[in-house]
């Protein structure tokens, strides 16, 4: 039963599915927001604090672990839905800093112990830090909320290990994510892991994956070249999901929003001659031969495991690839760029448009392009600062003269709204399938109702790797709705 929930006023009129969720977490002390980018996690999330907040009487000691890119957002959907103190929300984004603003801001002098009530906002990475991690338990937050949880699906990691320990402490715990299952389903795990201390799925990830998966190598163990290959039992999906809903909820953006159709289209580029003969040279022989720019050496450009000739094959269907030395040669007449330029030429006098890339060689040849067509474009890259990204997002929302941001989908994926483009087009991609759902919802979010419809394009080599991973990519979303969505 509701009781604090009913009382508090909220600033903005929340969705029904969050005024829901405020109330039916009232009463617990562990819970997670599974909502898709967009749907509103982060209002629900600040109106649970306030709850718990009320009920304590005071502010409680608050601990948010965020990615980088997403911290001073929070401090702003904080000061947006609530009446908490600016002065009492602390951004820990420096790393030369942080050490010395939580021995400021959070020792009381008056009793001697790390015991301010504080909001403190700090990054994943920022508990690896042994001094600052050691502030953090003395500290003891009394509420622990991880926003993309799935950050700390790896059970074996450090970072996640570290984590665990400060929500162990904690009297409350929440979670959020639109994305809990990335790569198999036993990403969930170590998040229900921090969620409850183990209640749900135990303390023992081998006995949670002895009873959830099968080994469907497991016959040839005996054999040389044998690896395990862990698959979800489909008998034990309904138990799996019936017990991740009991502490968490589902949302999508469809569900709450009244958002025009997404519609997602695949256009077709083959190679030129040069670059079919260098990625059939990388694909068979894990080695192939490039000129550099001046045309007076010739170059090799190797793969030494899977992994980056995967990569080597990527670059050489972008239009580069990185040679021996580590220095960038361009293919030159690609195909892939010509069509990227009858794309934007048809769509920039009407829309704005993202232009999403995984290569930092990208963005300069992408930019001439726009150059060409004197069309004014931005960038977000992996380099640039907060401040810098916060500027090209204005840019492209206030500039009529800039209808095109080059995006890295890494640094431009998380935390960034662009709902101005009505459309986006992945010119180069990489194997996340997190970064893939994060920008598909930079611009297909709450917002995105000033289009009539909002459009994917997917620029793809075919019988490439582009394709493998498209498949591949779909293929784990599938085994996500198998068990987040209850698709059986």
């Amino acid at each position: 039963m509701s009781i604090i929930a009913d009382k508090i006023q909220y600033k903005i009129k929340p969705y029904n599915w969050q005024v829901n969720t405020i109330r039916n977490t009232e009463n617990v002390s562990e819970y997670a927001l599974f909502a898709e980018v967009g749907a509103g996690k982060t209002c629900a999330m600040v109106n649970m604090l306030r709850v718990k907040y009320y009920k304590h009487g005071r502010m409680l000691r608050t601990l948010i672990i965020s990615p980088l890119v997403t911290l001073y957002n929070w401090k702003n959907e904080i000061k947006l839905h609530s009446t908490v103190n600016d002065k009492d929300i602390l951004v820990l984004d420096s790393a030369s800093k942080r050490i010395k603003q939580a021995q400021t801001h959070l020792y009381n002098q008056l009793s001697g112990k790390y015991d301010v009530p504080k909001i403190v906002v700090i990054n994943y990475e920022s508990v690896m830090n042994a001094q600052f991690f050691d502030i953090l338990k003395s500290w003891q937050p009394e509420v622990v909320i991880l926003d993309e949880m799935h950050y700390i699906k790896n059970h074996k990691s450090k970072r996640s290990k570290k984590i665990l320990d400060i929500g162990d402490s904690a009297t409350y715990r929440f979670g959020m994510t639109g994305t809990p299952i990335l790569n198999t389903p036993m990403d969930i795990y170590n998040q229900y892991r921090f969620l409850d201390r183990g209640d749900t799925f135990g303390r023992n990830f081998f006995v949670f994956r002895n009873r959830y998966f099968q080994d469907t190598n497991a016959r040839w163990q005996a054999k040389q070249g044998y690896f395990p290959k862990f698959e979800a039992i489909p008998e034990m999906f309904t138990e799996l999901t019936d017990l991740i809903y009991r502490k968490a909820v589902r949302v999508t953006k469809e569900q709450c929003l009244d958002l025009p159709p997404l519609i997602k289209k695949k256009v077709i580029v083959p190679m030129n001659a040069a670059q079919m003969k260098a990625y059939k040279e990388m694909k068979d022989q894990f080695i192939t031969y490039v000129h550099n720019e001046l045309k007076t050496k010739t170059k090799a450009a190797i793969a030494t495991t899977a992994l980056t000739k995967a990569l080597r094959l990527q670059q050489i269907i972008s239009g580069f690839i990185t040679d021996e030395d580590g220095n960038e040669q361009c293919f030159e007449d690609v195909p892939r760029m010509s069509v990227l330029k009858e794309l934007l030429t048809e769509l920039v006098p009407q829309h704005k448009v993202i232009v999403w890339c995984s290569f930092k060689n990208n963005y300069p040849r992408i930019g001439k392009i726009c150059d060409e067509l004197g069309v004014g474009c931005a960038y977000i890259t992996g380099e640039q600062s907060l401040a810098d990204k916060q500027e090209a997002m204005d840019r492209l929302k206030s500039d009529d003269k800039c209808r095109v941001i080059i995006a890295n989908r890494r640094a431009g994926g998380i935390g960034i709204n662009l709902i101005e483009a009505a459309y986006s087009i992945v010119y180069s991609r990489n194997f996340s399938l997190g970064e893939e759902i994060q920008s598909e919802a930079r611009n297909y979010r709450g917002g995105s109702q000033i289009h009539e419809r909002v459009v994917k394009i997917d620029i793809c080599c075919p019988d490439s790797i582009d394709e493998l991973v498209i498949e591949a990519l779909a293929g784990k979303q599938e085994v996500s709705d198998k068990i987040i969505d209850g698709k059986f």
